[in-house]
Order: structure tokens, then sequence, then C-alpha cells
């Protein structure tokens, strides 16, 4: 059905108070960074993926340059991931550059492999930084709260 005539108010408008005008402020910046209360922050630990081998290793994928090798952080919420949020320090990965991008940015794999690479990855990291006494105490107590002590080495 077409209606060729416009509407025809019944009742005039109501008067109400003016919309508010200008722009709302942002909050100012902070001047230190925010604590972070329970996540695991270590940046030594980070720093020690640097000129160690790729643990990702993906076939076809891993280029093989120590000097390319940096901590990847995890994706998974189980291990702090949330939104903006990085995993904690503890859930990270020795990765090359290349192996990072597949694990975290390519559309190849879906994310059960992703995960399953990554998995193997951290395995391996771990064992690593056992091997050099540099597997830290709190990083066991954050493994161990997700992995519990039935999961073997």
């Amino acid at each position: 059905m077409i209606r060729n005539s416009t509407l025809k108010r019944s009742t005039p408008l109501r008067a109400t108070a003016p919309m508010k005008r200008g722009a709302a402020k942002l909050p100012a910046k902070r001047k230190t960074a925010r604590s972070t209360k329970t996540m695991y922050r270590n940046l030594a630990l980070l720093k020690l993926a640097e000129g160690m081998p790729c643990k990702l290793a993906i076939p076809g994928v891993c280029c093989g340059d120590v000097t390319t090798v940096v901590a990847c952080h995890s994706n998974q919420s189980r291990h702090g991931k949330a939104g903006w949020l990085k995993a904690h320090d503890w859930a990270t990965a020795w990765g090359c550059q290349t192996c990072h991008h597949y694990v975290d940015q390519s559309r190849l794999p879906s994310y059960d492999e992703k995960v399953a690479l990554w998995e193997a990855g951290f395995k391996e990291t771990r064992l690593s930084l056992i091997v050099l006494g540099k597997w830290p105490y709190e990083a066991e107590i954050g493994y161990m709260t997700v992995y519990g002590a039935g999961h073997g080495e």
C-alpha cells in the first residue's frame, strides 16, 4: 500500500532543555605506569629470548634467524590474555619473527592449530629455562596454577 500524503502531527513538539554542547574532556595521562596486581611481569625473563634458538620452529615457516627471536606471549585467556592485556610473562615461547607472525597474525592455521604450535614451543622454552637455571620460582607457581602438578615435562 503506497501512501502519498505526508504525516501530520496531532500535537506540537514539547519544549525541553537544550542539549549540552562541547566535547567531553579526557582524563589526564598517567605519569607512572599502572601497577598490575595480578599480572606477572619479568623483563629479565623476556630478554633471555634474545639470541636463543627459535622454540616454535614451525616447519616450512621458521627462518631460524636467532637475531630475530623474541618472547612470544600466549594468546590464551588461561594465561592471563584479555583484550589489549598481554598474558603473564612466564607464558611465553621463544620464536623467530616468522614463527611469531604465523602464530599471532596469520589467518592460515585454525586457532586450535596455533594453540598446539605455541604450546609445543612453550614446553621447549620452559625446559630450556629450567636447564639454564633461569626459570623463576614465581613463574613455576603460575605454571602449576594453570597446568597442575601432574602435567608432564
